[in-house]
């Protein structure tokens, strides 16, 4: 139990330092009546979906990269990438791509310099490369930051939900081929 109690203070402490602004661009997104298109890799991309599956569930329109349903990203889409590091080969490719045609970026990451180049979220969580300006955890490799994007992401779309929204309405969009 100790760890556990640890972990929630860990989580505690990381969600609740975010920037209120960069929070609040995030809300304002969920709430637009626009395409999202989502990615990450490794754990980052498991939760990258979670958050595009409850996204969907709110109305949105919403895909995840490479799955094979998944069209052509456009200018007027947005594409949300989730990347504790924001250096992983794949993703700065899939960036690049976006940037290309015009979508908007918005990136949920630890590395400040690519939220110079991208707007987006800075999670100050660690990540696998325990850098000097990460926070200590007793967490291995990238929980941290995949934990706190899980929290963070949940409550905008939360946030971002109008007051007709409610669980029935939103249970309405869920799988029923079960």
């Amino acid at each position: 139990m100790v760890t556990i109690s640890k972990i929630l203070t860990e989580m505690k402490d990381v969600c609740t330092s975010i920037n209120e602004q960069e929070y609040k661009q995030l809300v304002d997104l969920f709430k637009r009546d626009i395409r999202f298109f989502f990615t990450g890799e490794g754990r980052s991309g498991l939760i990258a979906k979670v958050i595009a599956m409850r996204l969907m569930h709110s109305g949105k329109t919403v895909f995840v990269l490479g799955e094979t349903t998944t069209p052509a990203i456009t200018g007027g889409d947005v594409l949300i990438v989730l990347s504790g590091s924001g250096r992983t080969a794949n993703t700065i490719n899939v960036l690049e791509g976006a940037s290309k045609v015009g979508s908007q970026i918005f990136m949920i990451t630890t590395n400040t310099e690519v939220l110079a180049q991208y707007n987006g979220l800075l999670i100050p969580a660690a990540t696998k490369y325990r850098l000097p300006n990460e926070p200590e955890t007793i967490q291995p490799l990238g929980n941290q930051f995949d934990q706190a994007a899980h929290l963070i992401l949940d409550a905008a779309i939360i946030d971002s939900l109008d007051s007709l929204q409610t669980n029935d309405t939103l249970k309405n969009k869920h799988s029923n081929l079960e």
